[in-house]
């Protein structure tokens, strides 16, 4: 077999676990020079390229749209005459290897092959979950994502019979909240969070302002927060469908909001099946955002601090806006959409599905950017993007010692 060269999913920003990657600019067996430009990767906040580790035949081991580890093999370079069935087969043989190692699980190499068991989601989920894959059943070849977390709502199920389902049927002098159960038409609307991370404290804090709505569990795959409170918030098990259609059954909640803004696709998702189920969805609007007259909502929007909505604009479902973003008058957005901070559109900009926005951009009048784009940071707009666009965003600075004097 043909010597390869390991190519590793480089760490774009200090907090970035993961990456997707977005292309490959380079053919399979074409030969590339060492530092040579092969493709790209994306995260929430930023667009970077991929870079060869060495001469040789380029052999992609990653598909565009596939999300990996940071440190994960994502391509090999090998000689004149290796081959792309050769390039699978050698990191198979190093996913084996590393399996076998103590201590380090196989997950960090093996991104994309046919023959695994599991989904690199479900490996990441289960070694954030801490537990063995070999005791998920999965209902196809491969343990997916969805195997897992089904795994994990199994073993933190609530019992039948809940407390909120029985106040539903006690007597008045037997009331659990003697103000809420007593004058439901009237209490603030109660929200679960789907997270537990670093989106579910900004929700919490928006919502601190806000006497209409209070939060009053959250859902989390993280089996190792189970039974854990944010901000006095419990952490009642994982983010499964069937457990929550169960509690807004039982009278625990009001409707849901999903704190996850990293992954577009994981929003969508999530949005779609639990609408699917007849769950609703609320929007949560920072108390300090501004908002125009004959603005337009639909729900499960979040929406941080100090963010603007122009006059006559619509919003559609399920995005996410990061503090001092601004939506100008007339303008249309679409649903899923993911912004990171200070995004800027002026009047009459149209903005499709899926769209993920970094940090620090300015969109001018009327532009219409197509669905599933990826925008990085520190861009201006001024001319239409079609769909499924990325842009990156060529920034450089240098940096050296002030001096003494």
């Amino acid at each position: 077999m043909s010597q390869f060269t390991p190519i590793h999913l480089p760490q774009s920003g200090p907090n970035d676990v993961t990456a997707t990657i977005a292309e490959w600019s380079k053919q399979p067996g074409q030969w590339v020079q060492k530092g040579e430009v092969i493709g790209s990767a994306e995260t929430t906040k930023s667009v970077f390229d991929l870079e060869a580790s060495a001469a040789g035949t380029f052999w992609p081991l990653a598909t565009p749209g596939s999300e990996a580890a940071v440190g994960a093999i994502i391509g090999a370079l090998g000689g004149e005459h290796a081959s792309q069935a050769e390039a699978a087969a050698w990191l198979a043989g190093q996913s084996d290897r590393r399996a076998t190692a103590p201590g380090i699980p196989a997950s960090g190499l093996a991104v994309v092959q046919s023959d695994r068991p599991a989904t690199l989601k479900a490996e990441l989920l289960a070694q954030r979950s801490g537990i063995d894959l070999a005791q998920v059943p999965a209902a196809g070849e491969k343990i997916t994502e969805a195997d897992v977390q089904a795994y994990l709502a199994a073993r933190s199920a609530p019992p039948a019979t809940t407390e909120a389902s029985a106040v539903r049927t006690a007597s008045p002098a037997d009331y659990a909240d003697l103000v809420d159960d007593r004058f439901p038409a009237h209490r603030p609307q109660r929200i679960l969070i789907i997270g537990g991370g670093n989106g579910a404290v900004q929700i919490i804090d928006a919502l601190a302002g806000c006497p209409q709505q209070r939060v009053v569990a959250i859902l989390d795959d993280n089996a190792a927060l189970h039974g854990k409170q944010v901000a006095g918030v419990p952490i009642l098990g994982a983010i499964n469908l069937a457990h929550a259609a169960d509690m807004h059954a039982g009278g625990q909640f009001d409707a849901a909001v999903i704190s996850i803004s990293t992954s577009i696709p994981a929003r969508a998702r999530i949005f779609e099946q639990w609408k699917g189920r007849g769950i609703p969805f609320a929007n949560v609007i920072h108390p300090s955002c501004v908002v125009g007259i004959n603005v337009s909502w639909g729900e499960g929007n979040v929406v941080m601090a100090l963010c603007h909505f122009g006059a006559c604009a619509t919003i559609g479902d399920n995005n996410f806006l990061s503090a001092f973003c601004s939506i100008e008058h007339h303008c249309t957005l679409g649903s899923h959409c993911s912004f990171g901070p200070a995004v800027v559109t002026s009047s009459r900009v149209r903005i499709g599905d899926r769209v993920r926005f970094g940090t620090g951009i300015y969109i001018e009048p009327g532009i219409q950017i197509g669905e599933d784009s990826v925008i990085a940071s520190g861009l201006a707009l001024a001319q239409h993007i079609p769909p499924r666009s990325l842009l990156k965003a060529h920034l450089g600075y240098s940096i050296r010692s002030r001096s003494s004097t």
